[in-house]
């Protein structure tokens, strides 16, 4: 699933790509879909499973890169399939989310939005259901109401279903993927006005508290990043990037900020709009504003442990191995050409590893075990592994 687990941590225990391993890595395949693969690969059973802007949803073998089945015209994908057990599930930006056998590729249900809304944040499947958030499309046109959808896994039917803003307001769109904790709590970035963190039970819906993070101001600087749970000093907090540039660690129980920190200055599109990662040590969060790269922070003040800068805006979600920091770089808008795939040491930033992919790569990485798997703008999903 995206980051991994639950906990939105990026640093799934499956992970066992180290830094002896990184500096070996190889490409091992490669597949051509139809259009940018902006959505993080999601691996299991021995399959990986990726949609493209194009509408293809397609399943590879990850041993060999053969291609098992593959879904078409299901509409732009942008967000990350969820796996769970023999099902695959997938969102679209024309605002369908899709079951699918994993094996086979058969569609099982198709559960389709409110008109206009379009669902950017990944799929979560969480015990009997399916967790989707909803926004509106690119640029707010029209502005919609952000909701989150309880859905039956097995049939697509809703459950529940509860809005961000009072009486279904316009806006506070759902732009990020739920983390839940392990007490049975979710937590979800939202957009403006309300541009903040939003905890609520992911078997009803219902809403516990809403932390605000900042006064939007009309300028539309949506908290899109996914919340990272971790634990400070005994305490459950919940990590927050956001695109107007602000890092903020919060209080599980009650939404209070513990700290916040202004890492650089963002605007709509730039910012922290990556999802952090965190390998217990400590959070790794990318930039698309300049200074553009990676910064390690501290969990327990936001003290920058060390910078690694790059010379393109970091739109991918790092993912973080035993001692390893894999993530992409590239544009959205301008030099489209251009972008690489990095692994850095997480001890300190330095480079130990990297792929010129002749794109922009915005999809964040997936490492399960020492396989890394990763998409470009030219819709190439790249598999990379240690050579002997």
């Amino acid at each position: 699933m995206f980051r991994g687990d639950l906990a939105r941590d990026g640093h799934p225990p499956g992970a066992t790509l180290d830094a002896r391993g990184a500096r070996r890595l190889g490409l091992a395949w490669r597949v051509k879909l139809d259009g940018a693969v902006d959505g993080t690969p999601a691996v299991a059973g021995g399959a990986v499973v990726v949609g493209s802007f194009g509408g293809t949803l397609a399943a590879i073998d990850a041993g060999t890169g053969s291609t098992l089945w593959t879904k078409r015209g299901l509409g732009a994908i942008a967000d990350s399939p969820a796996i769970d057990g023999k099902r695959v599930y997938a969102g679209t930006l024309t605002g369908h989310v899709f079951a699918f056998d994993l094996s086979s590729g058969h569609q099982v249900w198709d559960w389709t939005a409110p008109p206009d809304a379009a669902v950017w944040a990944s799929p979560v499947a969480y015990r009997d259901l399916v967790i989707v958030g909803v926004a509106s499309p690119y640029g707010d046109t029209p502005l919609v109401a952000g909701r989150l959808y309880g859905l039956n896994a097995t049939t697509g039917l809703i459950r529940w279903t509860a809005c961000v803003e009072d009486g279904c307001a316009p806006g506070g769109g759902v732009w990020s993927t739920p983390a839940i904790d392990s007490t049975g709590t979710a937590f979800v970035g939202i957009g403006n006005p309300s541009d903040g963190v939003l905890a609520f039970d992911p078997m009803t819906g219902g809403r516990k508290w809403l932390s605000a993070l900042y006064a939007d101001q009309s300028r539309d600087l949506d908290v899109g990043a996914s919340p990272v749970v971790l634990t400070l000093n005994g305490k459950e907090a919940v990590a927050q990037a956001t695109v107007e540039g602000m890092f903020a660690v919060l209080d599980a129980a009650t939404g209070s900020v513990l700290w916040s920190s202004e890492l650089v200055a963002g605007t709509a599109v730039h910012g922290l709009i990556a999802s952090p990662a965190y390998d217990g040590t400590s959070i790794y969060v990318g930039s698309a504003s300049p200074p553009t790269g990676i910064l390690a922070l501290q969990p327990s003040d936001g003290a920058v442990v060390w910078r690694h800068g790059t010379d393109q805006p970091v739109y991918s979600a790092p993912a973080a191995g035993k001692d390893v920091i894999v993530f992409g770089t590239g544009a959205v808008f301008g030099e489209l050409g251009s972008g690489s795939v990095i692994a850095l040491s997480s001890a300190d930033g330095q480079v130990l590893w990297s792929y010129d992919a002749h794109s922009a790569v915005r999809s964040g990485a997936a490492v399960s075990g020492d396989l890394v798997v990763i998409g470009d703008y030219r819709g190439e999903v790249l598999a990379f592994r240690p050579k002997p």
